[in-house]
């Protein structure tokens, strides 16, 4: 994956139909994380905060493990090791979905 499409690794045109908050600074994101849940993810440079449906809909699941190590926050991983692993099951999903 380059780096014009890594800056969109976590979002879809197929996640439109959720109800994301986006954000322009990684704080005003994390703060919604905090009080509202979901998973805090980057796009480009901006941060947006999803429901667990939409993870779903990247092609990954809401039990693995890796999301907890992170702290369901894929701006700034609590764990890189964990995040790396989710980046590369993101990459094979987008993979799959282009057949």
């Amino acid at each position: 994956m380059d780096d014009k499409d890594a800056g969109r690794l976590w979002y879809s045109g197929s996640m439109d139909v959720f109800l994301n908050r986006w954000f322009s600074s990684y704080e005003d994101a994390r703060k919604s994380l905090e009080s509202e849940g979901g998973f805090l993810l980057p796009y480009k440079h901006q941060f947006f905060v999803c429901e667990a449906e939409a993870i779903r809909t990247l092609g990954l699941t809401l039990d693995d493990p890796d999301w907890e190590r992170i702290g369901r926050d894929g701006a700034r991983p609590g764990d890189r090791a964990a995040y790396q692993r989710l980046c590369e099951k993101r990459e094979q999903a987008v993979r799959e979905e282009r057949g």
